[in-house]
C-alpha cells in the first residue's frame, strides 16, 4: 500500500499526469467540429422530418412545404448538425433549388425560409407573415437561436419589409438585418425577378465563421453561379448557434394558397456544399423539343375538353341561380365564391343557421362543400348600384390582413347587386353575446382584458403596421369574435376603407352602428383612425361596466353610457355587477379611464391606437390627469357641465391645479351619433328612422 502511494505521488507520476491534462485541453480546442455533409439531387422522403403541412411529391421527388392556406409546414434534415464544441464554432455552405407558385398574381402567401434551430418542435408558431418560425410572442426574442434567410413574398409593414419581393437576413426576429431585392449580378448589372414566377430558382448561403461573413446568393436554376452575391454582410452567429442545430425549410401560407416547393438540396460544414445536379429536375425546359410540343398538344386538347364541359357545367347552373360573372370580376377571380357554394354551405341561408344580425345584414354559420371548412357569411342587404368593382377590390386586397387579433377573410360573392363576405368561423361567437347575454358563465376579468388588448393589438395593425391603413368603420362588441381559446378577434370589414399611409380620405356617406359613431362623422362624413379610436372606447367602457352603449329603457341619466360612466362620483362603480368583486381594481381604472379618453368629442384630443395598447400592456402610464375626490367623475375624473364645448381643456389657474375636463352636459352632439338616419347630405342608411330635428 505504501509502495501504491509512493507510485502516486511520484514526479514521474504527476508530470504523466499534468500532460495528460495540457493535452486533453489542447486537442479539445484544436479538433474541429464533427462535419457534416449530405446530398440531395433528389428526394425519396427519407433523412427528413417533415412538419406540419409539409409533405413528400413522390411523383416529382420534391418536397413540398405547403398545400393548404393558413398553414405552415416544415422539412429538416433528420440529424442535427454539430456547430460547436467547446466554444469551437463550424462554418457551413448550402446550396438548393426551390420554387414558390401563386394560383393567381393578386392570391398567394408569405414565402419561405432556409433555417437553423436548436429545435425540432415548432413551439407555438403562426403561418402566412411568421413563416412556420416564430409567433407575435417568441418575435425578436434571443431564445430563438434563430437563424434564417427569408424568400419573402409579401410586405409586412410589421417587419419593415422593402417590398413584396425580397430576401432578407433573419437573426431571432423576422425583421430582417439585412434584405435585398430578388435577383442577381452578371458583372455590374442586376436583374431582378418574381419569386413567385413558379420558375426554379437556385440559392448559395455560404457562412465563413473565422471571417464572420455571410454570403447569399440566388439565381434562375441552370445559369451559372453568379460571381457577386446578392447579400454580403459581416456578422457573427456565436450568440445564435447551439451545439447541434437542426437545418432545413419552412413556409407559410396565409388565406390563399401559395406552393412552396424545395428540389434538391446539399449542405456542408467544411467547404463549399457540393454542387448539384440539376439536369432532372422537374422543368418544362427539362422536356425534350418535341416531347414538349407533344405533352403540350395533349394538354391543350384535355384542357380544352375539360374547359368545355366546365363551362357548360358553370353555365347551366348559374343560370339556375340566376349568377353572371362579368368581365372584371375575373381579376378577383381567386377570392371569389359563386352563390351556388354559399347556398349549399348555409343550407338555403335558412333561419336557423343566423350568427347575428346588424343594421347592413345577417351572418350565417355556414360548411363549404368539398373542404368541409367552416365559414360565417355576411349577407350585405344594401343593394350596389354602383362602387361594386370598388368594394370588391378592396374586400380582396384585404383578404391579404394577417393577425392573430383579425378574423381572417376568405372571400366574397355577389349575386346581381348584393353582396356577401366570407370569414373563418369563430367557435365562441360574439364577444356581445358573453357580456350582454346570460351565459352560462360570467366572462371573468383576466379574459376580458386580455381581449381587450388583443381587438387593441388588431387595430393597432390596421392603422399603422399593414402595407395600407385600414379604418374599420364599424368596431362594437358583435364584431369582436373568439376563437377556441377565447382570443379577441376584430372582423367585419364590410364597411372597411383603406388607403396609403401618406394619404387622407376624402368625405363619403356616414355609417357605422349607433353608440358607436364618432361626432365629427356626422359633421364631416370622413372617417378616420381617430373615429375607429372612438368606438374602441365606447367598447373599453362597455366590457367593464357590462352596460350597452345605448339602452333607451333605464333612466334618462343612464341612457347613454359615455355620459353615464362620466357623471358618476368618486364612490361609486361603474365595474360591471356580474364581476362582483373579482377583478382588479388598478386595472378595471385603468380600462374606463382610456374609455373616456378615447371617447371624448375633439379627435385630435384622444389617445392615438399605439398610446392606448402601451397603456394596457402596461409599458406606458396613463396621461396625467388631475385627480379631485370632490368632483364628480370616475375615480375622482374633474368633469365640467360646459354645453358649448364638450371639449377637454385646461383647468384654469387659480381655480384648482392644471388638470383635465371633460365636457358630458351638452348630449345633442352624442345623442346624434346613437341613432341612424335617413338624410340626403350625409347618406346615412335608415335604421331608426329618427329625424335630425327630432334630435335636435
Amino acid at each position: 500500500m505504501d509502495s501504491w502511494r509512493r507510485n502516486c505521488v511520484s514526479p514521474v507520476f504527476l508530470k504523466r499526469w499534468v500532460w495528460s491534462l495540457v493535452l486533453t485541453a489542447f486537442f479539445s480546442l484544436v479538433i474541429p467540429v464533427f462535419p457534416v455533409t449530405f446530398v440531395f439531387d433528389s428526394f425519396n422522403g427519407t433523412n427528413l422530418i417533415l412538419k406540419a403541412d409539409a409533405s413528400y411529391i413522390q411523383s416529382q421527388s420534391v418536397i413540398a412545404l405547403t398545400k393548404h392556406s393558413l398553414m405552415f409546414g416544415q422539412a429538416l434534415y433528420s440529424i442535427p448538425v454539430q456547430m460547436k464544441r467547446n466554444e469551437t464554432f463550424s462554418s457551413f455552405s448550402t446550396t438548393f433549388v426551390f420554387r414558390m407558385v401563386r394560383p393567381h398574381s393578386d392570391a398567394g402567401g408569405d414565402g419561405m425560409a432556409f433555417f437553423l434551430t436548436p429545435y425540432t418542435s415548432p413551439m407555438g408558431v403562426l403561418p402566412a407573415q411568421y413563416l412556420g418560425l416564430l409567433n407575435l410572442t417568441s418575435n425578436g426574442q434571443e431564445y430563438n437561436h434563430l437563424f434564417a434567410v427569408e424568400f419573402d413574398t409579401n410586405r409586412n409593414m410589421e417587419f419593415h419589409d422593402p417590398n413584396d419581393n425580397h430576401v432578407g437576413v433573419d437573426i431571432n426576429s423576422l425583421s430582417s438585418v439585412e434584405n435585398e431585392n430578388a435577383g442577381y449580378w452578371n458583372g455590374e448589372e442586376f436583374h431582378g425577378f418574381s419569386l413567385t414566377s413558379g420558375r426554379n430558382i437556385q440559392a448559395w448561403i455560404d457562412y465563413d465563421h473565422l471571417q464572420s461573413c455571410l454570403n447569399v446568393t440566388i439565381t434562375l436554376a441552370g445559369l451559372p453561379r453568379p460571381q457577386k452575391p446578392l447579400i454580403s454582410r459581416k456578422i457573427s452567429l456565436q450568440s445564435v448557434l447551439q451545439e447541434n442545430m437542426f437545418v432545413g425549410f419552412s413556409a407559410g401560407s396565409c388565406n390563399f394558397l401559395e406552393y412552396h416547393q424545395v428540389l434538391a438540396w446539399s449542405f456542408t460544414t467544411e467547404g463549399r456544399a457540393p454542387p448539384l445536379d440539376i439536369s432532372h429536375l422537374p422543368s418544362v425546359a427539362n422536356h425534350s423539343r418535341w416531347g414538349f410540343i407533344a405533352s403540350v398538344t395533349v394538354a391543350t386538347l384535355v384542357t380544352l375538353v375539360l374547359l368545355s364541359l366546365a363551362v357548360a357545367t358553370v353555365f347551366l347552373k348559374r343560370a339556375k341561380y340566376g349568377e353572371k360573372i362579368e368581365e372584371w370580376e375575373q381579376e378577383f377571380w381567386p377570392h371569389r365564391f359563386t352563390y351556388r357554394e354559399l347556398n349549399i354551405a348555409t343550407n338555403g341561408f335558412r333561419d336557423e343557421n343566423v350568427l347575428g344580425e346588424g343594421g347592413f345584414g345577417r351572418v350565417y354559420r355556414g360548411v363549404l362543400p368539398g373542404s368541409g371548412q367552416e365559414v360565417a357569411v355576411k349577407s350585405i342587404t344594401k343593394e350596389f348600384t354602383e362602387g361594386m368593382k370598388g368594394f370588391v377590390a378592396e374586400i380582396s386586397t384585404m383578404g391579404r390582413m394577417q393577425h392573430r387579433n383579425l378574423v381572417p377573410l376568405r372571400g366574397w360573392c355577389r349575386m346581381q347587386k348584393q353582396l356577401f363576405i366570407v370569414y373563418d368561423y369563430m367557435l365562441n361567437g360574439s364577444l356581445d353575446k358573453l357580456i350582454f347575454g346570460n351565459p352560462a358563465t360570467v366572462l371573468p376579468w383576466p379574459r376580458r382584458y386580455a381581449i381587450l388588448k388583443g381587438v387593441a393589438a388588431g387595430l393597432l395593425y390596421l392603422h399603422e403596421q399593414w402595407e395600407k391603413r385600414v379604418i374599420h368603420r364599424d368596431i362594437k362588441l358583435s364584431n369582436v369574435l373568439l376563437d377556441s381559446e377565447l382570443n379577441g378577434r376584430l372582423g367585419d370589414f364590410g364597411l372597411a376603407q383603406l388607403y396609403e399611409h401618406s394619404e387622407n380620405l376624402e368625405t363619403t356617406i356616414v355609417v357605422g352602428t349607433p353608440g358607436y359613431i364618432a361626432p365629427e362623422i356626422v359633421h364631416t362624413g370622413k372617417p378616420t383612425p381617430s373615429s375607429d379610436v372612438f368606438s374602441f372606447g365606447v367598447l373599453l367602457l362597455e366590457v367593464a361596466c357590462g352596460r350597452k352603449s345605448v339602452d333607451l329603457s333605464t333612466d334618462a341619466e343612464q341612457q347613454f353610457l359615455v355620459d353615464w360612466v362620466g357623471e358618476l362620483s368618486a364612490h361609486e362603480s361603474a365595474a360591471d355587477p356580474k364581476l362582483g368583486n373579482e377583478y382588479d381594481a388598478g386595472e378595471m381604472e385603468k380600462v374606463l379611464k382610456l374609455g373616456l379618453l378615447c371617447s371624448i368629442t375633439e379627435p385630435k384630443r384622444r389617445l392615438g391606437i399605439r398610446q392606448v395598447c402601451q397603456i394596457l400592456e402596461g409599458e406606458a402610464p396613463l396621461p396625467d390627469v388631475h385627480l379631485d375626490q370632490s368632483s364628480v367623475g370616475v375615480n375622482g375624473w374633474v368633469v365640467t357641465a360646459d354645453p358649448a364645448d364638450r371639449l377637454l381643456q385646461q383647468i384654469p389657474s387659480g381655480s384648482r391645479s392644471n388638470g383635465l375636463l371633460v365636457g358630458h352636459d351638452d348630449k345633442k352632439c352624442r345623442k346624434l351619433c346613437q341613432y341612424s338616419f335617413e338624410s340626403s347630405s350625409f347618406g346615412f342608411y335608415s335604421e331608426g328612422k329618427v329625424s335630425k330635428s327630432q334630435i335636435l
